[in-house]
This record gives C-alpha cells, structure tokens and sequence, in this order.
C-alpha cells in the first residue's frame, strides 16, 4: 500500500523552476553551466583533501567500477580512479567535462572516461552496468523515482548518493541571495534527503543514511578576487557588488595566504548494497 505522502510529487512541488536556468541570454541549464565552468572548477578543487575524505567512505575496491553522475570537473572523479579499475565521468556540461579532462592530465590520470550527457538522457542498457553508482549533489532531476530507479538497476554492488543535509551550508549566502533573483532557490519543505531516503523506502529500497559534519577554508588573495570570484559565480548584478562585498567582509579572515573563510556544513550520505537484500521480517 502506498504511503500517504507521495514523495516523488513532493520532490516536483518543492524543486518546481529548479531544473532549468532561466539566467542571462535563455541559457539552457548545460550552456550554464558551460559558461561557468572554469570558475567553479577554480573553486572545488582548491580542497583536495575533502573529496579524498569523502572517497575513503565509499570503501572502493581496486578491481571496481564507479559510474559518477553529474561528474563536474572531477572533484571525486579523480580520487576515485586512483583507487578503482575505472571511472565513467557522466555530465551534461562540455565545458565542465573540459576542465575534467585538463584535471586528469595534470594529474596523470587515464582511467577516467567522460560521456556528456545528462542522467536524465541516458538509456538504461546504453552503457555498461558499473560496479558503484555515485551521485554527489547532483540530482536536478524532475523525475526522482525514475532517475533513483535507474541508479539502482545500473548498480551491481552499491550505490551512493551525497546531498546537502542542511541549509545554512553557505554560511548566509543564501539569505543574501534571497533578495535578488537567485530567490527562485530556496525551496519549502523536508530537507532534500529525507525526500530522497523517503522516496526509495517506499520503492522498497532500504538505504543507510549517514549525516557528516564538513569543514574547508577558501583562500584568496584579496577581497577583490574573493568578490570578482563570487559575483561571477552567482551572477551578482552589478549594482549588489557594494553589498556583496560588505557581505564578504564579514566573512573572511586574515591568513598566511591572504584571506580565508572557513565554511562548514552537514551532508547526508545516503547509500545501499545491492548484495544485501532487506530481510522480511
């Protein structure tokens, strides 16, 4: 019998105007993020150890094979591989999967291959099954069920999914943000991952879910290229710059490097075997 909440509709209701860019020019969501590749590429992978981190949870076996979903420019993708027989990198984003591709000849890696397509894009049966499925902040997906599905029946062994357990993840930013037109952003209901893990019990999948603390700090030479960095980033209009950079003001501190802000936040960590079935009882 099916619950009384429908999480997949939820998911829709809660997320609507999410999955699509509505920002300079008509841009599509992978023109977006083409457009904003080498920024966001600059930014994630300043942190190398927290991707190594968050790898060392997967428990990864070297004769395995991860399917990353939403790819990026490598932030796990490249951890992963130095640990797995191979990874397959699936991302919409040409520009994203670019920077990917400099990332790995900069760090000697070759068993990584890139697929530019999105999830929902991708045919069941159009590539391998994978040993390990991972998706890490990367479900712009309008249909849960059906993308939560095919994660599962690509898997063999597990699968993994990471998502922001919390919204205050950006320290205020989004706040900030909320009085411009990024509002479209902040999202009512349940926290993403209990749709998520809600969703997949009533699919009869019984995933674990594991909520972990992270930290990072950011460095920047001066608070000019702090604010240059985050005005491109979320497309601060121009006349917000004075309050973007009263806003970072506050934020950073001095370092041996210049300037730092130290960020932290919560993710879930939600995850199932598929060599484990739920007992009946």
């Amino acid at each position: 019998m099916p619950g009384i909440i429908n999480w997949d509709e939820l998911w829709k209701a809660t997320h609507a105007g999410g999955f699509h860019h509505h920002g300079r020019d008509g841009q599509d969501l992978a023109s977006h993020w083409d457009s904003k590749a080498r920024g966001f590429n600059k930014r994630v992978m300043k942190n190398p150890a927290r991707a190594t981190n968050q790898v060392a949870t997967l428990g990864l076996l070297s004769h395995e094979t991860v399917l990353d979903v939403g790819a990026g420019t490598g932030r796990l993708a490249i951890p992963m591989a130095r640990i797995a027989r191979s990874v397959t990198a699936l991302d919409q984003s040409k520009g994203m999967l670019a920077c990917l591709e400099e990332n790995m000849a900069k760090e000697g890696i070759e068993n990584i291959r890139t697929i530019q397509k999105s999830w929902e894009e991708l045919a069941e049966g159009e590539i391998e099954l994978h040993d390990v499925v991972l998706s890490s902040n990367s479900l712009g997906v309008l249909n849960l069920r059906e993308s939560l599905a095919k994660m599962d029946s690509m898997a063999k062994r597990a699968v993994y999914i990471f998502t922001f357990a919390d919204r205050r993840r950006d320290d205020g930013f989004a706040d900030f943000l909320r009085g411009g037109k990024r509002a479209r952003h902040h999202f009512g209901g349940p926290a993403d991952y209990l749709v998520i893990y809600n969703l997949l019990a009533d699919m009869r999948i019984f995933a674990d879910i594991n909520i972990m603390n992270w930290q990072s700090s950011e460095h920047y030479s001066s608070l000019d290229e702090a604010v240059a960095e985050w005005k491109e980033m979320h497309e601060i209009p121009a006349e917000r710059e004075p309050e973007l950079r009263e806003f970072l003001s506050g934020k950073l501190t001095e370092s041996e490097q210049g300037l730092c802000m130290h960020r932290h936040h919560k993710q879930a960590m939600i995850s199932w075997q598929k060599d484990q079935p739920a007992s009946e009882h």
